[in-house]
């Protein structure tokens, strides 16, 4: 055990989101200042600053010149993002909207980079519309482009006005949209039966053709290619694993894809017109994303994260070669070695193999255990750098983070497996790691922990109350405590696409009733810390109070910690120094205590 604080692992400064500028420079999003703001910098030189806001930058693009920037910024977590428009050159920003009760979500430049199409829900805060809005002349209102009962969400835009809108029907199923210039109504590009999720969309630049990532008639995402005159779909890569990246370059035959292999990245670039591939090479162990091609074409850059690096920006050329952009950071303190997960898979009740990464501390053990469940439920547990859980190995604890039934990454069968009434199969996955544990010689079975956030958070409490005997504390972060309320309250964007993962409150009440933790809170027999965010819009700050209150009232523990400027999250360097410090110490005092849970 080495005596050191999270402190340490969270003033490790995260790059994401490059943005290529004119002159080679490229602007990405940090958190260096303590709040994700924008920075620049060119290869090999050190960054500088280009804002100071007081909240999170959560998306960041540059125009085709590179000479215009344009960020979303929203207040204190509550994810109603306003844009701007800033200027490298001068440091200048400026408002480009200014509605805070609305939900702002940036699409694509024009080519010409005079105009921004973005997606709001202005006209009626349950859908996502179209608008545009002039960036040289921000004092105009946007201009609305198309509004439905749908949630719409534009992707990219042609030489000649011609935008590709992304229609999300749940988190899983969605539509590609052609909207010409002028035009009233959308013509449809990606006709389906059943389920078909699109994580990603470019136009071709030279034929107006459209590539996505789809898992249309298929269990796992292909890159595809689709025809804009016949709407011909093309598979041009598949396997058995999800291609999760796409970029596509503006000038030039190339595109960029990322393939996600068992939670970590490998990266590919591929001519258009031949299908010559290069792997990209000289990246360690981790995941990449943000693709971005460099104004020429000559130069992809992306963010990157794995085990040993907390998250930086990474560039290559054509030949795949990849460097990062700035020199390698100083950590503030003397850190012990990152450790590495192991890839490992545990078999669970009806014997399916559940994947999970295996994370053990510098010695022979036996160690106390964090269980670390991750949100979604359409989310995966990848090979990033995760902070805490480093933390955690330094101070001689285990970590296994499952990915159990219901995560992506594995196909879209097994991300099904615990759709509305199979819900508690995947807790009894949570069973089956704690049983893979307990039969482990280098492990503390009596010191058992689990912990997760949002989604995980549930998985968290309904663990505690399913199979109380397997753990000796828990730790809830923004989770959801009673479905019923959590539906009611949510986000009215939000409440239809989580009805359709988790069940409908007029049809399925029963059902959700019956599988929240709220109602078994007896059951919770071990400590338990909760921490919200107040201004959370996704999972209200009243599935905590309840939680928290009722645990209480059966004579259980529950500390509570909320923050008044954050969501659904920690993002302030502040807040997770506290918030996730307290989490630390919490664990560790009830590992060297006696034990506390049910039985071993």
């Amino acid at each position: 055990m080495v005596d050191v604080s999270i402190d340490a692992y969270l003033d490790l400064p995260v790059a994401t989101s490059p943005a290529w500028l004119d002159g080679g420079r490229i602007a990405f999003i940090s958190d260096a200042s303590g709040v994700p703001n924008v920075w620049v910098a060119r290869p090999g030189e050190h960054a500088t600053a280009l804002t100071t806001f007081s909240d999170r930058v959560g998306t960041l693009a540059a125009s085709p010149d590179g000479r215009t920037l344009v960020c979303t910024v929203d207040a204190g977590g509550d994810e109603r993002h306003q844009l701007w428009r800033l200027d490298p050159a001068t440091s200048d920003a400026r408002p480009l909207t200014d509605a805070p009760e609305t939900i702002h979500a940036f699409g694509a430049f024009d080519p010409d980079g005079r105009r921004v199409v973005l997606a709001s829900n202005g006209r009626d805060p349950r859908y996502f519309g179209v608008s545009a809005i002039d960036v040289e002349r921000p004092e105009r209102s946007p201009e609305p482009v198309l509004a439905r009962d749908e949630h719409l969400y534009p992707v990219a835009v042609l030489d000649d006005g011609t935008l590709l809108i992304r229609r999300d029907n749940t988190n899983l199923d969605t539509d590609l949209l052609r909207l010409d210039r002028g035009a009233t109504d959308y013509a449809m590009l990606t006709p389906h039966e059943g389920e078909a999720a699109i994580t990603g969309a470019a136009f071709g630049p030279d034929d107006g053709s459209v590539w996505c990532l789809s898992n249309q008639d298929r269990d796992t995402a292909a890159l595809v290619r689709i025809d804009p005159e016949t709407l011909r779909q093309d598979v041009v890569v598949s396997g058995d694993w999800d291609v999760e990246s796409l970029a596509v370059g503006r000038v030039g035959p190339w595109l960029a894809y990322g393939t996600n292999v068992d939670g970590s990245s490998e990266l590919t670039l591929r001519r258009r017109d031949t299908g010559e591939e290069r792997a990209v090479t000289g990246l360690p162990l981790g995941v990449a994303d943000g693709l971005r091609w460099s104004p020429d074409g000559q130069r992809l850059a992306f963010a990157f994260s794995g085990p040993a690096d907390p998250g930086s920006i990474w560039t290559c050329g054509l030949d795949g070669g990849a460097t990062p952009l700035l020199p390698s950071a100083t950590p503030p303190v003397d850190l012990p070695p990152f450790r590495l997960p192991e890839v490992i898979r545990y078999a669970t009740f009806d014997g399916r193999l559940i994947p999970a990464f295996w994370y053990r501390p510098v010695g022979d053990g036996p160690w106390p255990v964090v269980v670390d469940v991750h949100g979604g439920p359409e989310s995966q547990r990848r090979t990033q750098f995760a902070p805490t859980t480093q933390c955690f190995l330094a101070r001689g604890f285990a970590v296994l983070a499952p990915n159990v039934r219901g995560s992506t990454g594995y196909g879209k069968a097994y991300c099904h497996l615990d759709d509305r009434d199979l819900r508690m199969d995947a807790v009894a996955d949570l069973d089956a790691a704690a049983g893979w544990l307990a039969g482990r010689d280098d492990v503390m079975t009596d010191r058992i922990a689990v912990m997760g956030q949002s989604y995980g958070g549930f998985m968290t409490l309904s663990a505690l109350v399913t199979y109380p005997g397997r753990w000796c504390a828990g730790v809830d972060v923004v989770g959801i405590a009673n479905f019923e309320t959590f539906l009611e309250r949510t986000g009215p964007w939000r409440r239809a696409n989580r009805s359709a993962e988790y069940g409908d409150l007029e049809r399925d009440r029963e059902m959700l009733r019956a599988i929240s933790p709220i109602h078994a809170v007896a059951q919770i027999r071990v400590p338990l810390l909760v921490i919200h965010g107040a201004n959370d819009p996704r999972v209200p700050l009243h599935e905590t109070e309840q939680i928290v209150e009722a645990v209480r009232r059966h004579g259980g523990r529950a500390d509570l910690v909320v923050f008044d400027d954050e969501g659904h999250g920690l993002v302030k360097r502040a807040n997770r120094v506290r918030g996730y410090g307290e989490v630390v110490t919490f664990l560790e005092r009830l590992v060297t205590a006696e034990p506390v849970g049910g039985e071993p």
